[in-house]
């Protein structure tokens, strides 16, 4: 949902002009725009798309990144526990912490870039273009596919969290469990000399 989020954002922000010329889909639209007042559009459009370019590809690369590491883990783990070593729970633990945290550290770098990205001359000048035509939808306000995309990171975080806590309880079930085989292994040996009581 993250990278569904991050790749509709971009796509929506891109402008009205953007859309109609690449064919994005609005068919025979009338433009609103005629003239300089459309050219102005298209670059301001392209200008904004180009200053938004590092969050898609930046969003795409740690959503796809992440979600193949979590989902090679995922396999790597759906195993029974009695067959899982104790170590590969502890690094489980230590990968999802660190999914955790990161995902914390691209949420903010993701919203602080988007705003700085919204404070510009550039999206100041596109908005009243767009609300001369009323179109004011295409606003410097943080969008909601942003904030939609933060919302599912937040999630993720929430899971990857809840995924530390299970590693380390299971890591922790492994262990007592292998200590109570060891003690019945060791209680059942029958003694090295058969008949050394005898003796």
């Amino acid at each position: 949902m993250v990278l569904i989020c991050i790749v509709a954002s971009y796509f929506v922000l891109a402008g009205f002009s953007a859309s109609i010329t690449s064919g994005g889909g609005l068919g025979n639209y009338h433009s609103p725009f005629e003239g300089t007042e459309l050219e102005q559009v298209r670059q301001l459009d392209q200008k904004y798309t180009v200053l938004r370019a590092p969050l898609i590809y930046g969003g795409v690369a740690v959503s796809l990144g992440l979600g193949v590491l979590t989902m090679g883990v995922l396999l790597q783990g759906a195993k029974s526990l009695t067959k899982l070593p104790g170590k590969w729970l502890l690094v489980e633990a230590a990968f999802s912490f660190l999914a955790a945290v990161g995902y914390c550290t691209g949420i903010g770098i993701y919203l602080h870039v988007a705003l700085r990205i919204n404070s510009t001359d550039t999206c100041k000048m596109r908005e009243r273009l767009y609300a001369r035509r009323g179109l004011t939808w295409m606003n410097c306000e943080l969008a909601g596919t942003d904030g939609a995309a933060a919302t599912f990171a937040g999630l993720l975080v929430v899971l990857y969290t809840a995924s530390v806590v299970l590693a380390l309880r299971n890591y922790r079930e492994l262990k007592h469990y292998k200590e109570s085989q060891e003690l019945q292994r060791n209680n059942s040996d029958p003694p090295e000399y058969l008949w050394s009581g005898i003796l």
